[in-house]
């Protein structure tokens, strides 16, 4: 018996050992939009399949796309469009999973008379300073609207002043603070089922950490799969373990807010008449995005589908 005991105390060391390290950035402060990846480290989903996962939030002087280009952090979640930008100037990433197949873009206003992109002529329309709204710009380039686009930081004040007449959202962010805010009764004009409808959220590495890695991504990604999985069969459950993030986070949240936005999250991940998520991008899709962004100049080049492709398929 205790040669034995001392057997497993020798093996110890090793299992311990066989753990591969990795460093996880989502693209935003911790929130419902990245429940599937806390999920699967909460209940020990990384660690079954054999890793040490840390997940780090990103800051405004280190943003995930900053973090996995000077090689901080291993994998991050991005929107294809910007994930795509990067290759185009030159940053060689590879699409492991695709969260979400539809676009999560809205515009939203208190007029109703405001109902189509075409009823956006001449109007003064809230976008993030931080970017991200090249998708949000191509029904004005599309059909010359002349748009007037008046920056802001990740809230709605200009929206609840009336200083704008409509403003950008995303359906599981600021449409949900707009609805929060007591505005019920107003028009949305969403970007999901138009000719604008494209993927967004998906994880990312670089090709060199891929290639170097293959097998321990490869189970990054089956273990966030299932975590992904049970945040749908047990979304209470995933907003109490989503809490917990933003409370470490200091993140001013509330239960009622991150449940509507993992409800609306998972309505992103399932395309049209699927029952159960696919997490892979659609060739189809990826073309049509690459020769629309490239007409309207947001790409520099064109990027190849098997150009980024990385993980299962």
């Amino acid at each position: 018996m205790r040669l034995f005991l001392r057997f497993l105390l020798l093996l110890l060391p090793l299992q311990i050992s066989a753990q591969t390290r990795m460093v996880f950035t989502p693209q935003w402060t911790a929130q419902s939009q990245f429940a599937g990846y806390y999920v699967a480290l909460e209940k020990g989903f990384y660690k079954g399949a054999g890793l040490d996962v840390e997940i780090v939030h990103p800051s405004a002087s280190s943003p995930a796309v900053n973090r996995i280009k000077d090689g901080s952090s291993d994998i991050v979640s991005m929107q294809l469009l910007n994930a795509m930008s990067e290759v185009s100037n030159g940053l060689e990433l590879v699409n492991l999973m695709q969260t979400s197949q539809h676009s999560g873009l809205q515009i939203i206003s208190k007029d109703k008379n405001i109902r189509t992109f075409a009823d956006l002529r001449g109007k003064r329309v809230g976008i993030w300073k931080a970017g991200y709204g090249e998708l949000a710009k191509m029904p004005n380039f599309d059909m010359n609207l002349g748009i007037e686009w008046v920056p802001f930081i990740q809230n709605i004040n200009l929206f609840i002043s009336g200083a704008i007449d409509a403003t950008l959202a995303m359906s599981y962010g600021e449409a949900l603070k707009i609805k929060a805010a007591g505005f019920d009764d107003v028009s949305v004009i969403s970007f999901a089922g138009t000719v604008y409808d494209f993927p967004d959220d998906g994880l990312y590495a670089t090709r060199s950490y891929y290639e170097k890695n293959k097998e321990s991504v490869d189970a990054f990604i089956e273990a966030s799969r299932r975590g992904w999985e049970w945040a749908r069969e047990n979304v209470d459950e995933a907003v109490d373990i989503v809490l917990k993030y933003t409370k470490k986070e200091n993140i001013a949240t509330s239960y009622i807010m991150q449940k509507w936005m993992l409800e609306e999250i998972l309505k992103l991940q399932c395309p049209d008449g699927c029952d159960t998520p696919t997490f892979k991008l659609d060739k189809k899709d990826f073309q049509r995005l690459d020769s629309v962004a490239l007409e309207k100049g947001i790409l520099r080049r064109s990027v190849g589908y098997e150009e980024m492709k990385g993980g299962p398929r």
